[in-house]
Order: structure tokens, then C-alpha cells, then sequence
């Protein structure tokens, strides 16, 4: 395996390892090192400059960025939620991406180190980084090997310093690592959790450090949480993901191309690849401490050698130079970490705006289910207890008023039109007892066991209401819950046994006062007019007969030139078409009294008292999950446009490193 050129370590050990070693010889070479070769980062001039990015403005799309974060929604979490502190964290974290735009001078770079599991091991990693093979201080590599035999311990601040010294949690170290960059380092490690793989995962989610920082470094452990768990999850732009297991590069963008293929389009949308390394810390640690303990000896800086690049510890820094852009000055990288900071910023609103999507869509279907519900509920209840008008099968009230129409077919039949004329004055009594004796006269007592049915279900579907309501917080409005209240509350809410035989009770009355009524109105116009008819037609014919008694040929009608015979049938006549028209009348009350019969419906108990207060959550819910639909698609327009704007400044950074 040929040497990595990029790992400080390995680069001077290759050079010493051709020299003749002896004791003497060994510090002689060492102290012959220039000063520059002892991992001394590259000086850069104070007046290196660039142009900012042409078309769209850091600084715009930074004031665009803190102008979003106020807008994204807090539909499904309270006030003292993880929302909440989120935005404290972008609010700072975003400030100080300002300062890191608007600087000219250096700044440390930031580096987080976390865990996912003790048994990735990320304090091997750190100290793989940090240690120095060429020192002769064995006691500092002691003490940063047992950094962490502390256990209140949880987070430890590394920097460099021109001393090495361990004020726990602040550590200064000498080490070449810290220095080798561009920009000076700092490095922020954190304890690894002794939880389970994806709970620990989850902790570092949750731990703003992660976005505070300018470069964060997490340490998996193949064997006890899978690659596919850790790329799934939400990280920042600027992660860099450790896997302590023996990888080829090929295989590792091989499961990523593969990991990232199988994400959803809504996902690789906003979801950015981590850079991937792996590298074996507990083999970089051995060979550092045979080489400590053996530094004149050949063959352990051979096996150093072997065992430090088989390590590919390398490939952590050259992930670090990348993140880095090679640019050549800190205040240029300053300004690419801020650029990070503000993706971030605009990949947390994205996933954010996501989330509330799905949350939205999740309760739209829920109350989709709880409508087709009641829609179920009524019919399988007017089948069995209702009247239904979609011709199922028969109802006890279907029985109950069909019997009755039978019933009253034949009292409406036996009032025919003459019989009618001799009880004129008695319709309405005669068929105001048959509506009291016969409607549905046995249909109160089934339907009394029917209300105590109807009672369960009312409380099921209201309880059904507002269980949705606090499954989906992010429509459980004030609003809708105290409309739900107000509908539980009211006076026509509770069923009582009148609920279903009131509506019986009322449509009898209905029938007696109006269309009743109107028959016996009907039927005492008909008599009227029957009767003027028949008198006038026996006018004319007396009139006629008179004439012709009298031998004037004329009789009293003959002014209008009528023969005595004509006018005999032309009273008749009269008299006929009187009687005829009667039949008519009484014959079309008669159809509208059983026209208003038919309309007669018993389940109005259903809309507005069994499912009222489902109902009125559902249309309300609908109406409220639309306009933040409508809410949340302007902001992911308005979301679009910046990223638009920010990637214009990332590709120009990129031209420019």
C-alpha cells in the first residue's frame, strides 16, 4: 500500500525510516527537521481578498433566511416545545454566521466528535488524530489516552496551545493536527452514550451542538447500527460520518449511491449525502503506542508504518480539507461555514415544512375514515331502525307506516266522491282518528330500545371527534374544540325517548293540521261547486220545460234562441260537468294528502344529534387542513427561492476555490 500523502505522521516516518537508526542518530535527524515540516500550518497573507458571489449577496440571502424562520408553522407542538428551542439555536446560530460574513480576521474552526454507541469508539479516533508519533512525551499521550476515566465526564474542549495541558474539560494540546489546516481547529468531543445504537443515534440528533459547530464528526460502528439508519437520518451539510470498520472507498459510494437512490423524491430534495470515511482507530492507537515505546527500532517503525496507513486515518483530514474548500485563508473559509450554516438553516425549514405536510396529510386521512364511518353508521342504522329512502331492507318504521297506509287506503277509499258529499262536514274527523288510531300506533315501544342504540353511538362518534383532535395537534384549534363543546352542550344534544317517537308524533300532527285540512277544505269546495252545477243545470231545464208547458215553442230562454228540448239538455249537461269536476277535485286532494304522506321522515335525529358533533369536526377540520395546505405551499415557494439564491453563492465559492 502506497503512503498517503496527506497524513503529516506517515510522511515523516517514511523519511526517517531510510536513515541509519541509532539512539544518537534518531534525535540528531529529528532536531535537523525544519521547523516548517513540524506540521506548522501554511502562512497566508493578511491581504487576500475575494469578490463576493455575483447576482445574489451572501448578506440577502442570510436576512431572506432569518426572515423565513419566524414564518414555519407551530401546528403540532406547544409553546415550550423542541420548535421553540430550535429557533433560539438558528437565531443564534444564524447570528454568528453574520459575524462570520461580515469578518476579516480568523476564528477557530469548530469540530464536533459524537458517538453513536460506545462501541464506536470515538475517543480512539481522537486520540488517533492527536497524537504525535515523532514526540518523546509519553506522558501526554498517557493522559490523553485516559482522558475520560472521569465518569461525570460528558463533553471535553480541545484547542491548540503552545503547551500541552489537561484542565478538564479544557484540554490544549501541541498536537500537529490542530494546526495543519488553513484555519486554526477546535475540537468539541463528546462522551459516547452507553444506550442502544439507535437511541444514541436519536441523542445526537437532538444535540443542537450538532448545528452549532462548524464541521460535525460522527463515529458509527457498522457491526451495531447500520448505514442505512445513519444516512436516513437528518444531518447537517457539513457532516463528515465515521465508520470504524475496514471499508473500500468503492464499497462505501456504493451503499450510498445505493442508500440514496432508495429515498423518496421529497427526501433527496432536501437531504444532503454526508462525506463518508473509514478508518480503523483502534489499530492507529496500537501502532502510536509500539512506536512510543519503540522509536529506534526498524521494524516497529515498519510495522507503524503498515499499521497507521492500513488505518486510513488519513482520510479524516483530507474530509476536513475538503469541507474546507482548499481555500487559502480563514476569513474565506469563515464565510464558506457560514454559508453551511444558512443551508442548514434552509434544510431544517424544508424538512420542517415536510414534516407539517405529512402530519396534515396523515389527519386528512383520519378524518376521511371518520366520515366514512358515520356514513356507515347511517346506513347500517336506517336499515335496521330508520326509514331509509335508498330501498334496503325493511325497518320496523318501514313496516309500521306501510301497515298504516294500507290501513288508511281503504277509509280513503270508502270516502268516495259521493259518499264524500254526504260527510263533507267529517273529513277532517273521520280521517283525524284514523292518522291517531292507526300511525304507527306500535312503533314507540321498539323504537325506545332503538334510542338507547342511538345513545352509544353518539357517544362513541363524539368521543371518536375529539380523540382526532388530540391525535393531530397541528389542527386542534381552540376554535374547533369549543365549536364541538358548544355543539356537545346544547339543549337538542342529549337523546331521550322522545328523540325517536317525538318526530312520529309530529308528523301526525303534521298530517292532521295541514294536509287533512286542506282534503276537507278541498272536499267542501268540491260539494259547492257539485252542488251549483247540479242546481243551475235544473235551472235551465225547468226554464226549458216551462217554455214548452206554457206552447210559446220558446220558453223563458227564448231570448237566446234555445228550443225547450236544448235547453232540458243543456241543464243536464251543466249538471254533469259539475259533478265531473268534483270527482276531479277530490280525486287530486286526495293524491296530495298521500304526496305529503310520503314525505314524511324520521331521521333527522341522525344529522342533528348522533353525528353532529362528528360531522361538524370533520367539515371543519377539512376547511382548516386546506388553508394551511395553501399556507405551507408559499412557504415552500418562498423556501425555494432562497436555496436558489444560496446555491448561485455556493457555486461561485466553489469556482473560486
Amino acid at each position: 500500500m502506497r503512503p498517503c500523502p496527506t497524513c503529516l505522521a506517515s510522511h515523516r516516518l517514511l523519511t526517517i525510516s531510510h536513515l541509519r537508526l541509532s539512539p544518537k542518530g534518531f534525535l540528531a535527524t529529528r532536531a535537523r527537521l525544519p521547523s516548517s515540516f513540524l506540521a506548522k500550518r501554511p502562512v497566508t497573507s493578511a491581504t487576500t481578498t475575494t469578490s463576493p458571489p455575483t447576482g445574489v449577496e451572501p448578506l440577502t440571502v442570510l436576512h431572506k433566511t432569518v426572515a423565513l424562520l419566524p414564518r414555519i408553522p407551530n401546528y403540532d407542538e406547544g409553546p415550550n416545545s423542541r420548535y421553540t428551542e430550535a429557533n433560539r439555536l438558528w437565531e443564534a446560530t444564524l447570528s454568528k454566521a453574520y459575524e462570520d460574513f461580515s469578518a476579516v480576521s480568523d476564528r477557530p474552526i469548530r469540530i464536533a466528535v459524537l458517538g453513536v454507541d460506545e462501541w464506536s469508539k470515538p475517543q480512539d479516533v481522537v486520540t488517533a488524530l492527536l497524537a504525535d508519533p515523532l514526540s518523546s512525551n509519553e506522558e501526554h499521550f498517557a493522559q490523553m489516552s485516559s482522558r475520560w476515566l472521569d465518569p461525570s465526564l460528558q463533553k471535553m474542549e480541545i484547542m491548540y496551545g503552545p503547551e500541552n495541558s489537561f484542565t478538564l474539560p479544557t484540554v490544549r494540546s501541541t498536537s500537529p493536527f490542530l494546526t495543519q489546516f488553513p484555519a486554526p481547529v477546535e475540537l468539541f468531543e463528546f462522551r459516547a452514550p452507553s444506550l442502544d445504537p439507535t437511541a444514541g443515534l436519536s441523542q445526537i440528533l437532538q444535540n443542537p451542538i450538532i448545528y452549532e459547530v462548524d464541521i460535525p464528526m460522527i463515529v458509527c460502528n457498522p457491526l451495531t447500527i447500520s448505514l442505512s439508519s445513519v444516512l436516513s437520518s437528518r444531518l447537517p451539510v457539513n457532516t463528515i460520518l465515521i465508520v470504524t470498520s475496514t471499508f473500500s472507498q468503492g464499497d462505501l459510494n456504493a451503499i450510498v449511491h445505493h442508500h440514496s437512490s432508495s429515498l423518496p423524491s421529497s427526501r433527496r430534495l432536501h437531504s444532503s449525502t454526508p462525506d463518508i470515511v473509514s478508518v480503523d482507530p483502534r489499530r492507529a492507537v496500537e501502532a502510536i503506542r509500539a512506536i512510543q515505546s519503540q522509536h529506534n527500532s526498524l521494524p516497529a517503525i515498519q510495522k507503524f508504518q503498515n499499521d497507521f496507513l492500513g488505518s486510513n486515518m488519513s482520510s479524516v483530514a483530507h474530509a476536513l480539507r475538503k469541507k474546507m474548500g482548499n481555500l487559502p485563508s480563514s476569513p474565506l473559509i469563515r464565510k464558506k461555514m457560514a454559508i453551511s450554516h444558512v443551508k442548514n438553516a434552509l434544510q431544517w425549514s424544508s424538512f420542517r415544512v415536510l414534516d407539517l405536510r405529512n402530519t396534515l396529510d396523515k389527519a386528512f386521512v383520519d378524518v376521511s375514515a371518520l366520515e366514512a364511518r358515520m356514513e356507515e353508521i347511517r346506513v347500517t342504522v336506517e336499515s335496521r331502525v330508520l326509514a331509509s329512502d335508498r330501498k334496503l331492507e325493511r325497518s320496523a318504521v318501514q313496516e309500521a307506516t306501510q301497515e298504516a297506509e294500507v290501513r288508511l287506503k281503504e277509509i280513503m277509499a270508502s270516502l268516495s266522491w259521493w259518499r264524500m258529499i254526504w260527510k263533507v262536514d267529517e273529513i277532517s274527523t273521520i280521517i283525524s282518528s284514523a292518522l291517531r288510531d292507526l300511525w304507527c300506533s306500535n312503533l314507540e315501544k321498539k323504537l325506545l330500545l332503538s334510542t338507547g342504540e342511538l345513545s352509544v353511538l353518539q357517544a362513541d362518534i363524539t368521543e371518536s371527534a375529539f380523540a382526532l383532535l388530540a391525535k393531530h395537534r397541528a389542527v386542534d384549534t381552540a376554535v374547533l374544540r369549543n365549536a364541538l363543546l358548544q355543539c356537545k352542550t346544547s339543549l337538542g344534544y342529549p337523546l331521550t325517548a322522545a328523540t325517536l317517537t317525538g318526530p312520529i308524533q309530529l308528523r301526525r300532527d303534521q298530517l292532521i293540521e295541514y294536509p287533512t285540512m286542506r282534503l276537507h277544505i278541498a272536499g267542501q269546495r268540491a260539494v259547492l261547486v257539485a252542488a251549483t252545477g247540479v242546481l243551475s243545470g235544473i235551472g235551465i231545464s225547468w226554464a226549458g220545460w216551462m217554455g214548452w208547458l206554457l206552447g210559446t215553442g220558446e220558453g223563458l230562454l227564448g231570448v237566446i234562441a234555445l228550443e225547450p228540448g236544448t235547453a232540458i239538455g243543456l241543464g243536464m249537461l251543466t249538471a254533469a260537468a259539475g259533478v265531473r269536476w268534483t270527482i276531479g277535485v277530490w280525486k287530486k286532494a286526495k293524491k296530495r294528502w298521500w304526496e305529503d304522506w310520503n314525505r314524511a321522515t324520521l331521521n333527522q335525529a341522525m344529522d342533528r344529534q348522533v353525528l353532529v358533533v362528528g360531522k361538524t369536526a370533520c367539515k371543519d377540520l377539512i376547511q382548516l387542513i386546506h388553508a394551511r395546505e395553501q399556507e405551507l405551499a408559499e412557504l415552500s415557494k418562498d423556501l425555494q427561492e432562497v436555496e436558489l439564491g444560496l446555491n448561485a453563492i455556493v457555486d461561485d465559492v466553489h469556482r473560486k476555490s
